[in-house]
């Protein structure tokens, strides 16, 4: 099993993380979200798909994992 974080996909926030083998016979994100896999970041974090590494603030927009105030920033 491979750890997701599923992502609401208008607000590109983390709102949840699962274990999940990635078969859509047997389970898939609801409509409106997506699973990325990934050991990094968590809830309420933002994903940037065109990114690259991990920020350390909710102004690294240039990042993949950006953490929003109240996560753990350093803001």
């Amino acid at each position: 099993m491979t750890n997701y974080h599923i992502i609401n996909a208008s607000t590109k926030i983390v709102e949840n993380s699962v274990e999940w083998d990635g078969d859509t016979n047997k389970w898939a994100p609801l409509d409106g979200f997506v699973a990325i896999a990934s050991t990094v970041s968590g809830i309420g974090w933002k994903y940037n798909s065109e990114g690259v590494g991990i920020g350390t603030t909710s102004g690294d927009t240039n990042n993949m994992w950006i953490p929003q105030i109240g996560y753990g920033t350093t803001i």
